[in-house]
């Protein structure tokens, strides 16, 4: 006998949580926010169990200060010391956002839900340290037991491959699952900023936080240089703080080994664009013409990843039988495109958005960058055949602005 539609699975896909050890976090709390989505989905589901699945960045390990309190850094080679800074960096995690995890956990040990986790950008480096992921599986399950974390999963009875979706980024991927340019830039430039501003100024300025919300991440020197906009005091500690960052940035072994392997004779390849960017970046902050040039990469750069990321998407919905759907984090931007038709029925490729802070780019007026804050949720629901109001899917995105929120200005 079949079974009835009440006895099979929804599945929800969120993704990019990025909790951090240290880092400010959202306006509102995380088990908040989990709060909020469960009663949503607790409507939906009525007797029906609900799986969730984390699609990569649920932690933040590689923009974590604590390495900087050694001499290992989150784009080293795997070994035993990195693997132990895991440990602690996600021993850290866990405590400070205890309730988030409580709130899942009580939900799964009570049978309403079942969790999946793939790993992502910012938390591939679970994959280096056995006793992290044992202790993440034990907070969200309350199952103490070793536990492998994949880069996709596949749900066969909706059609749905999800991973991450950084596999579509140069910046943010390696095939080998090694440590890449993004890590750097996170770790060196975006974690460093603050901190470097400070010791300089003697300051604590909170806004300076801001810059690891920032996205996409190739608009952190735009939001850089408008910070010295806004505010007149910081201007010369922050340009001076940024030039002085960058030519460490591209001193570093590691940079320049990158650079070298992306390095083409003719065309303007990954390395040259981001160099570009960021030379850029460190002229005069009033200088508007540097700033319009700015832009136009940003435009470029986005175009391309939005659009490298659904292609990707109908090469596999191609290659991979039986699949309708694809899934991805990663941009923080929650998007739905038509793919095309899989045996008569449309094929759709979904960008999973975030639940953190944004501070998102726009190209404002007169071409120069603005920059608008707010939190985001965002969540994809598949429902089992047969579901008693004929759904296939919802697709949910919003964003709380605060009433203090207010874009850069375009002087």
């Amino acid at each position: 006998m079949a079974a009835m539609s009440g006895d099979r699975p929804m599945v929800i896909f969120v993704s990019d949580i990025h909790l951090t050890d240290a880092l400010h976090g959202a306006a509102v709390p995380r088990a908040a926010t989990f709060r909020r989505f469960w009663t949503r989905i607790q409507a939906s589901r009525g007797h029906r169990p609900a799986h969730l699945c984390f699609v990569g960045d649920l932690f933040d390990i590689v923009r974590s200060p604590s390495w900087f309190d050694g001499a290992y850094r989150p784009y080293h080679d795997p070994g035993p010391q990195v693997a132990a800074e895991v440990e602690r960096i996600t021993d850290a995690i866990l405590a400070r956002e205890a309730p988030f995890f409580e709130a899942i956990r009580t939900r799964v040990e009570g049978g309403e839900l079942e969790v999946h986790y793939c790993l992502g950008n910012h938390d591939r480096l679970l994959r280096h340290s056995a006793g992290a992921r044992r202790k993440v599986w034990k907070a969200l399950t309350g199952r103490d037991e070793d536990v492998e974390f994949p880069n996709e999963h596949v749900f066969p009875d909706h059609g749905v491959l999800a991973y991450h979706g950084n596999v579509a980024d140069d910046i943010n991927y390696h095939p080998d699952g090694a440590g890449t340019i993004g890590d750097a830039i996170g770790s060196e430039l975006i974690v460093r900023f603050p901190r470097a501003v400070r010791l300089m100024t003697g300051e604590q300025y909170e806004d300076l936080d801001d810059v690891d919300d920032v996205r996409p991440v190739y608009a952190v020197p735009a939001w850089v240089r408008q910070l010295g906009v806004l505010k007149p005091q910081l201007l010369r500690p922050v340009h001076r703080t940024w030039v002085e960052l960058i030519e460490s940035f591209f001193s570093r072994p590691f940079v320049k080994q990158w650079m070298r392997e992306k390095h083409t004779r003719f065309g303007l390849d990954t390395g040259k664009k981001l160099r570009l960017m960021l030379e850029l970046s460190t002229r005069r902050i009033m200088v508007k013409g540097s700033d319009k040039r700015l832009t136009e990469i940003y435009k470029v750069m986005q175009h391309a990843f939005d659009g490298k990321m659904a292609r990707l998407g109908v090469e596999l919905v191609e290659e991979r039988k039986g699949l309708r759907y694809v899934v991805n984090g990663h941009s923080h931007f929650a998007s739905m495109v038509p793919l095309g038709n899989v045996g008569g029925r449309p094929s759709v490729y979904f960008n999973t958005g975030t639940w953190r802070s944004v501070h998102q780019i726009g190209h404002g007026i007169g071409g120069r960058p603005t920059f608008l804050p707010y939190d985001a949720m965002s969540y994809l629901v598949f429902f089992p055949d047969g579901d008693e109001l004929g759904r296939d899917y919802e697709w949910w995105t919003g964003a709380m602005v605060s009433a203090g929120a207010a874009a850069h200005p375009d002087q």
